[in-house]
């Protein structure tokens, strides 16, 4: 669905299917998980709004996102977020490469997928270079990625520098499927610890991570906040614009 001026899939098993075919095909393609961050920051820069358009496939990360859809069109969809995904795919008998965050982090997740029973021996890690997005030597980078030929690359930078870096990784790597993961990883690790509560498709894991790291977390809902009167505005205004067409 075309909303909020970015593609969203809100069916989730279009989305897996997307995902499984650019897979067996050996093609090559990335994935935004859009949280509340990510849509305020497509709005409040155009540059990072044309990356995260340019995935092949995005989904949504908020169920506040998914309820502003439902105001506006009258529909019923729900989030299909980046902890859910990361936990149904990383095990799943692929080759898997993570990137990003730390080697304790991916010896946490191996010991869980080894404690839960799963193979971990096609689970990878790369480490990356703390430095600005613009700083990667992205064809080297993907030359160690080639060699690996991963079938999916969890991408764990943090939101908006993990998918400009795979926006500026995508040419140089010859296949697999990648994902702008943010904290998943962290979550699967037992790091960041889930919110118990929800309310139907809320599962407040933004206000977890608010408890969590408070300064970060902080600026980011207020962007979100900040934008959200005008990004539904716009959405109206485009739903009416269409309906008179």
């Amino acid at each position: 669905m075309n909303i909020f001026n970015i593609h969203m899939e809100f069916n989730h098993e279009k989305f897996r299917y997307m995902i499984e075919k650019c897979i067996v095909k050996k093609n090559k393609g990335y994935i935004c998980v859009v949280d509340g961050n990510v849509l305020s920051q497509t709005y409040l820069y155009p540059n990072y709004g044309n990356v995260v358009r340019n995935a092949f496939v995005n989904t949504c990360d908020s169920g506040y996102i998914a309820k502003m859809a439902n105001d506006i069109y009258g529909t019923k969809y729900t989030s299909f977020n980046g902890p859910m995904i990361f936990e149904e795919y990383i095990e799943k008998p692929y080759k898997q490469l993570l990137l990003g965050n730390t080697e304790n982090t991916y010896a946490l997740i191996k010991d869980r997928l080894e404690k839960d029973g799963k193979d971990s021996l096609n689970l990878l890690y790369m480490p990356l270079p703390f430095v600005e997005v613009d700083e990667f030597d992205y064809p080297n980078i993907a030359k160690k990625i080639n060699e690996i030929k991963p079938d999916i690359i969890w991408v764990s930078l943090g939101a908006p520098k993990q998918e400009i870096f795979m926006n500026r990784i995508l040419p140089y790597i010859n296949s697999g499927v990648m994902f702008g993961i943010g904290a998943a990883f962290n979550y699967y690790a037992g790091i960041l610890n889930k919110p118990k509560m929800e309310i139907g498709p809320f599962r407040f894991i933004w206000l977890a991570r608010l408890f969590e790291e408070p300064k970060k977390q902080f600026r980011r809902c207020w962007n979100f906040i900040s934008v959200i009167p005008h990004l539904k505005r716009e959405e109206r205004e485009r739903k009416k614009l269409n309906e008179n067409f």
